[in-house]
């Protein structure tokens, strides 16, 4: 066992990895998401650092601040210096910060994306550019599709906001997610639910906004879907009183929010939930509420 810092789960070239950090060596470290996996979370929370939008690299707490009897993973000077607390929520209509590194990085090129979750739950959001896949792969969006194109962040908002006033969330929470965690519509249906779902917004979105629209581009992680699926779903096969085959069932799992050990063999990662099987038993684990927790791992 290793004492390390957890700092999440980051997705790098289609690879989800454990971010670490190790306070005696001041370093962060990557493990890939794979094999056999056993955690223990300590009593002991730290400020989890926070992510330079200007450098775009994550920089640890300067003073390793002790967060263990709060609700909190950061540090107001941490947060005050990534400078994006006062950008979350945000319209795209009165800009709310005062940080530079903010303002710079809202004028760099952004994307608009609709993302599809089980049971036909759709949500629109932004991400920049440059990482627009480990957004939507963060996101635990398998199917998704770029709306927008847009030359800052600003509008980026705005059209996220108008979408959203379609009926379109531009949140899924945790728990949804993990309650819904098989998708069990097949890569053909999902992409012509988005390509239907497409055409509405176009349609009823403004001009200001529509000429910002872009041909749909299909985004879809359909690998770890079947992972999910092979995992979780005990296919059908046998016949039923009235000679039909039975229909496909669900396999049982644990959900676990706010977890204290995690064992066994990593069978999929999904955003931040990983699911896990131990003993034949599978659970799927919210990775979330670790982030700044010390564990030993």
């Amino acid at each position: 066992m290793e004492k390390k810092q957890f700092l999440g789960i980051k997705w790098m070239n289609n690879k989800p990895e454990m971010l670490l950090y190790d306070n005696k060596l001041k370093k962060f470290e990557s493990k890939e998401c794979k094999g056999s996996i056993s955690i223990q979370k300590t009593d002991e929370k730290r400020c989890r650092g926070y992510y330079d939008l200007e450098i775009k690299k994550n920089v640890p707490c300067r003073n390793y601040i002790d967060l263990s009897n709060t609700n909190f993973s950061q540090c107001v000077e941490c947060q005050k210096n990534s400078g994006f607390d006062l950008c979350l929520g945000c319209t795209g209509e009165n800009c709310r910060t005062s940080s530079e590194k903010a303002k710079k990085f809202c004028n760099e090129e952004h994307y608009v994306y609709l993302a599809y979750f089980a049971n036909d739950k759709f949500k629109v959001g932004t991400a920049a550019s440059y990482r627009k896949y480990e957004r939507l792969q963060e996101q635990g969006a398998l199917f998704s599709i770029f709306l927008a194109k847009v030359p800052n962040g600003r509008i980026a908002r705005k059209i996220e906001s108008e979408v959203s006033k379609l009926g379109i969330t531009t949140k899924v929470n945790t728990s949804y997610k993990m309650n819904n965690f098989v998708i069990d519509k097949n890569q053909d249906e999902i992409n012509q639910i988005l390509a239907e779902e497409y055409k509405m917004i176009y349609e009823k979105i403004g001009i200001e906004n529509k000429k910002y629209f872009i041909k749909p581009e299909y985004n879809n992680y359909t690998e770890i879907s079947n992972k999910v699926k092979n995992d979780l779903i005990e296919e059908g096969g046998q016949l039923d009183l009235f000679g039909g085959i039975n229909k496909s069932e669900y396999k049982e799992y644990e959900k676990i929010l706010k977890p204290n050990t995690i064992d066994g063999d990593i069978k999929a990662v999904v955003g931040s939930l990983i699911l896990i099987n131990k003993d034949n038993k599978y659970s799927v684990v919210n990775m979330k509420n670790l982030e700044g927790w010390v564990i030993n791992i």
